[in-house]
C-alpha cells in the first residue's frame, strides 16, 4: 500500500454524517481537525458557481507532528494531513492523502519522516476501515 496516493472509501452515510463520523473515527486515532474549508460555499461566495457539498480538511495528531517538527522543521510545510468528503449520490466519499506520499516531499533524509509517515498511515488506515464498518 505504500505507492497508493489516496485512501478512498463510499459511505452510505449523508454528507453531514460522514463529516462527523470521519471527525469521530479520527479522534479515536489521536487526530484532530484543525481546518475545514468548505468548498461549497467558497465557490458559491467566489465565483458565484453551484458545487456539490465538498469539505476539504486538515487534521493532525499531535504526538506525530511534534516529532517531525522537532527533527525536521520544513516538514510543517505539508501538515496538517489532508482529507475530503464529498456528497455523491445520496451518500458520500471520503478521501485521505497517504503520509508516506507526502514525505516524497520532504526536505531531509532524516529516519525519523518515514516513521512518523509509517505510523500516520497505519492509523488513517484504521480510520478508513472503521468508517468502512458503519
Amino acid at each position: 500500500m505504500k505507492d497508493q496516493l489516496v485512501f478512498e472509501t463510499a459511505l452510505s452515510l449523508s454528507y453531514e454524517q460522514a463529516l462527523d463520523a470521519v471527525e469521530a473515527a479520527l479522534k479515536e486515532e489521536g487526530f484532530g481537525v484543525l481546518t475545514h474549508v468548505d468548498a461549497q460555499a467558497t465557490l458559491k461566495e467566489k465565483l458565484n458557481e453551484d458545487f456539490r457539498p465538498f469539505s476539504i480538511l486538515g487534521a493532525c495528531n499531535p504526538h506525530l507532528a511534534h516529532r517531525l517538527l522537532q527533527n525536521v522543521p520544513q516538514m510543517g510545510l505539508v501538515l496538517p494531513c489532508k482529507f475530503t468528503v464529498e456528497a455523491n449520490d445520496g451518500g458520500s466519499i471520503v478521501r485521505f492523502i497517504n503520509p508516506e506520499m507526502m514525505v516524497t516531499l520532504a526536505f531531509d533524509n532524516d529516519p525519523v519522516i518515514p516513521q512518523v509517515a509509517q505510523e500516520a498511515k497505519q492509523s488513517i488506515i484504521r480510520v478508513v476501515k472503521a468508517l468502512e464498518e458503519l
